[in-house]
Order: structure tokens, then C-alpha cells, then sequence
């Protein structure tokens, strides 16, 4: 299938080549929640440097909630019973934040993870210094060019080899970005 505007997918293609370029201005981030609502916080948060080393993976015990909704169970297998023991957004935030720190924050699907991360930050009432964000989703619509006239704008897939994991769905995202980088 031909591109419709092929200078678009070059435009992704310079985009994950210059993020590779610079691995230390980037990092990876996914999460897992209890759902999609305005109430709902992270569960399971991982962040991946470029060269693929997890710079923090785990668990998050939720600090409102006492049930995640049986659809977000459905895609990411995760119990209330499996956070038990796991530290808090509150206990993490030092860290999480140190990470970030001056650094570009890439997610497949930003929006989502910038608005649950942000609302788990308020809920908890601590700092979230996350600023700049890019989104490897709509890079990749970008790339792969599948008009969706309906929203006047590119189809955003699925991502290829993501397993509903935090740091099985950072994984694919990199891979996502290396393959767009090859063309």
C-alpha cells in the first residue's frame, strides 16, 4: 500500500532516528492500572532506557483503590491480591522522579500514561516531575500511513509484540522505535 504522505513517514523515521541517537535524553515508560476513570491510579510502572536495561520495574499498591475493573484485569492479569506487598506510588516517586529528571519521557499511547501517572501523582499527593513527552503510537501511525478518514488523521495501531505488561509493553515500544528507524 502506498503511503498517502510519505514525507510523514519520513518524519517518523528522522523521529526514532534521533531518539536512538541520544539515549540518554530518553527514557521509556509504561503502566498498567485499575482502569480508565478519573479515580483510577498506576499499578505497575516500568521505565526502559534505550539500550534496553529496566531502570525500574514493579508493582504499585494503590493507594484508593481497593478492586481494579474487571476490563483492565481482563488485558493486564493483574490482581489487587498480587499488590499486596508492593511499594506505594508514594514510595516510588523519589525514584521514578530521579529517573525522569531532564529527560524526554516516550510512551506508546502518552496520553494515557502522561494523564493516570498525573492523577495517581495528585491522588497520592506527592511531585511528579515528568515534562516533555512523546508518543511512539501516533509515530508509529505516522509511519505505517493507514488514513483513517473518519478522524481525518492516521490509524493508530495496536503495538506489535506488546504483552499488556509495564516492561514487556516498554520492550515492544523500543522495538517499535528501532524498526522505524531502519526505514
Amino acid at each position: 500500500m502506498q503511503h498517502p504522505q510519505p514525507a510523514d513517514r519520513v518524519k517518523s523515521i528522522e523521529w526514532a532516528k534521533q531518539v536512538l541517537a541520544d539515549p540518554l535524553n530518553y527514557v521509556i515508560l509504561d503502566s498498567e492500572t485499575t482502569g480508565l476513570e478519573a479515580t483510577d491510579e498506576v499499578i505497575q510502572l516500568s521505565l526502559l532506557g534505550l539500550e534496553g536495561t529496566p531502570l525500574l520495574d514493579t508493582y504499585v499498591k494503590p493507594l484508593t483503590r481497593t478492586t481494579i475493573s474487571p476490563t483492565a484485569m481482563a488485558i493486564h492479569h493483574i490482581s489487587i491480591d498480587m499488590l499486596k506487598d508492593a511499594p506505594s506510588f508514594i514510595d516510588i516517586a523519589p525514584k521514578l522522579n530521579t529517573i525522569i529528571s531532564n529527560r524526554t519521557i516516550i510512551c506508546y499511547n502518552a496520553d494515557y500514561d502522561k494523564r493516570l501517572l498525573l492523577q495517581t501523582a495528585r491522588l497520592c499527593k506527592v511531585e511528579f516531575v515528568g515534562g516533555n513527552w512523546h508518543c511512539a503510537m501516533k509515530q508509529y501511525a505516522r509511519f505505517r500511513g493507514e488514513w483513517d478518514a473518519r478522524k481525518n488523521d492516521y490509524r493508530w495501531p495496536r503495538l506489535p509484540s506488546g504483552d499488556h505488561s509495564a516492561l514487556g509493553d516498554c520492550r515492544a515500544t523500543l522495538a517499535v522505535i528501532e524498526a522505524m528507524a531502519k526505514g
